[in-house]
């Protein structure tokens, strides 16, 4: 008995020392040093005081209730350093880059499904005072994103592809207007290799006849039989032609009849199939990512209640600071799948943000998108991770948008004198020293 006695009473001395000189360490050690100790002392003491409590079996001794070193960490020596993202700092980084390099910008930041940015989040103007009325620019303006608008295009097209059930490999000649006679070379080419930009195709440009000669005609050879990855705007140009027909024979049959009967007529046919992508793109990519005014966005200017005059919404300058007038944004409604889409970084980030926690496509179809670049433009192996980015820039426009991993980007200018829409490394480098320690 007196040598039980005495066995616990050494293991409560043992402990009071040990906490004593844990006491003493947190204001003497240098943070790393400290952990590393630390970490070692807790482990002795629960190792240790194990010993004791269990070398004695006669004795009714009740065990102590297990704590793990993690918990004893944060209850008593809490200030050990961490290495934290720190939103606030990215925003700051942005912004600091952004400020005079630009006629006016928005951004938006999400980290674990939380929105931040600073202030109104953006600076300069979306309409500049020679466009009276004068509109600031902020995280809440919209404007044209040019070719970052393909990262929706491509998150409408697996989305379809998933609703069906249908593979990547699934070749897309079967979904074509009844009239037009793909090439043998064109009948080869699958969803993956139109959003992965595998394709070797000729871009004529964007009316129906010259979408329609792409698909009949020849292919660049080499790039089409070594599935060569080369970005071409008619890839993802085809896609709002083609996901209309997908749904139609797939789901609404009677709609793919009276998609054949417009056929004869071009102007007709093509409106009728834009109009129908337009309600694709709502129904499968803004409204499962919660934007509040999902069955009003478009291809064009508008704002909350509808479609408004070009002339009324954002404008894209030649210049950072001059006092031009700026140009007016298109009407891409009739195909919106390589570029046009009318957004906020606000909205945009929702968008990005739900992909990434799957709520658009699957997190498997996520993934795919991101390992094969389906919408994006390219990978970045960064300090904390993989990065991907897709960008854009058109009539005096420039867009960014990155997905970090937890954390995901979009930056909008309305000039495109800046270099955020070309290099990657400016995003990159102020994501990662935004990572400070704590």
């Amino acid at each position: 008995m007196r040598s039980a006695i005495r066995q616990v009473a050494l293991s409560a001395l043992l402990k009071a020392c040990i906490f004593a000189f844990v006491k003493f360490l947190k204001t003497k050690v240098n943070s790393i040093m400290k952990k590393i100790i630390l970490n070692s002392l807790m482990f002795a003491l629960v190792t240790g005081t194990t010993l004791f409590s269990t070398s004695c079996k006669k004795e009714s001794v009740q065990p102590e209730s297990k704590v793990s070193l993690d918990d004893v960490q944060r209850a008593d020596i809490g200030d050990l350093a961490t290495l934290q993202f720190d939103a606030d700092k990215f925003a700051g980084n942005i912004e600091a880059y952004m400020n005079g390099k630009v006629a006016g910008y928005g951004y938006t930041i999400f980290h674990k499904g939380e929105i931040y940015y600073r202030g109104t989040g953006g600076g300069g103007w979306a309409r500049r005072p020679v466009d009276a009325p004068a509109v600031a620019h902020s995280a809440q303006q919209r404007q044209g994103i040019a070719s970052s608008t393909k990262f929706v295009t491509a998150l409408a097209t697996i989305a379809i592809l998933e609703k069906y059930n249908m593979l990547l490999n699934e070749p897309v000649y079967k979904y074509l207007p009844t009239n037009w006679k793909p090439s043998s070379s064109f009948k080869q080419l699958t969803f993956e290799r139109l959003l992965s930009h595998r394709t070797g195709l000729i871009n004529y440009g964007g009316d129906w006849a010259e979408l329609k000669k792409t698909v009949e005609g020849p292919v660049k050879e080499s790039e089409f039989a070594n599935n060569t990855r080369t970005y071409n705007n008619v890839n993802f140009a085809l896609l709002p032609i083609i996901l209309p027909y997908v749904s139609a024979k797939k789901e609404f049959f009677s709609d793919y009849n009276v998609l054949k009967l417009l056929e004869s007529n071009p102007d007709e046919i093509y409106n009728a199939l834009g109009s129908r992508y337009v309600g694709i793109a709502r129904v499968n990519v803004f409204k499962p990512a919660g934007l509040m005014y999902w069955n009003v966005a478009t291809f064009c200017p508008w704002n909350n209640n509808g479609i408004i005059n070009p002339e009324s919404g954002s404008k894209g300058y030649t210049t950072a600071n001059g006092n031009e007038p700026g140009t007016t944004n298109g009407d891409s409604r009739r195909n919106g799948g390589a570029g046009g889409l009318y957004i906020s970084t606000a909205e945009f980030g929702r968008i990005q943000n739900s992909a990434a926690q799957g709520l658009i496509v699957s997190s498997a179809g996520y993934q795919v998108m991101k390992s094969k670049l389906l919408g994006f433009d390219a990978v970045v192996s960064g300090k904390y991770g993989k990065y991907y980015w897709k960008n854009g820039g058109a009539n005096n426009r420039e867009t960014m948008i990155f997905d970090f991993g937890k954390t995901q980007v979009a930056v909008f200018a309305t000039s495109g004198t800046s270099e955020i829409g070309n290099k990657s490394s400016i995003l990159v480098g102020a994501y990662e020293s935004a990572w400070i320690v704590k």
